[in-house]
């Protein structure tokens, strides 16, 4: 019969590996962690000087004209829609997508902005850099479906490799901003910090409140008025 010294080195025994396993796992986590978060911080960084070089030379600060047609010289771009009726009676939200073309993530965001009054026109701005080719023309029809889920003459899109470098993404760029019927800047609105997942359904479930309520602040931040109270 073991005695209680016994099952004792049989659980240290047991316990042991056990614990030594989990000591690795713990510290192979910490250790990706580690590699990753310095290199988010880095594209951050350099994303918040690009977007501040531009916002400089562009106008893209509360306060100042926005310089548009955007000053791109022959870099190719490509235009869905209406012409934005920048600095004629009407205001302009620039809503910056990055490569996000999913309708189920921005349908809050945009029936928010179609809802205010006066009415304003809104110019969803794509980020091609990494496409190319079929992929390119993939993204551009994924694109073009969004638009017509939104059938109004209010919205178009304007797709580029240089508006992810203009304005960055989704890891620190600037999300919206937002021109008065004289094209001024009234108000700029950065991305909020996004949840990253493997899971897509994850990501939805963070990304879309956030991003809706970032673009209502910026809304908001305009016209005053929360949003359903217009004309009241």
């Amino acid at each position: 019969m073991m005695t209680k010294k016994d099952w004792f080195k049989v659980i240290v025994l047991i316990l042991a590996p056990v614990n030594a396993w989990l000591c690795v796992l713990y510290y192979l986590h910490w250790q990706k962690r580690g590699r990753v978060e310095p290199s988010v911080a880095i594209y951050r960084f350099n994303t918040a000087v690009r977007v501040t070089h531009f916002a400089e030379k562009w106008g893209i600060k509360e306060g100042q004209r926005l310089v548009y047609p955007f000053p791109i010289g022959n870099t190719p771009s490509l235009f869905l829609g209406v012409s934005p009726p920048i600095g004629q009676g009407c205001p302009v939200l620039f809503l910056n997508i990055s490569r996000i073309t999913s309708e189920e993530v921005w349908r809050p965001a945009l029936q928010e902005a179609l809802a205010f009054s006066p009415p304003l026109h809104i110019v969803l701005l794509f980020d091609t850099r990494e496409s190319s080719g079929e992929e390119f023309e993939r993204d551009v029809k994924r694109l073009r479906e969004m638009l017509n889920r939104f059938p109004s003459r209010r919205i178009s899109a304007i797709a580029g490799d240089w508006i992810g470098t203009a304005f960055g993404g989704f890891l620190g760029g600037v999300l919206a901003f937002l021109c008065d019927g004289e094209g001024i800047v009234r108000a700029v609105q950065f991305y909020p910090d996004l949840k990253l997942s493997p899971s897509w359904e994850d990501e939805v479930k963070d990304w879309r409140p956030k991003l809706h309520q970032a673009v209502k602040r910026a809304l908001e931040k305009f016209y005053g008025k929360p949003s359903g109270t217009q004309g009241r």
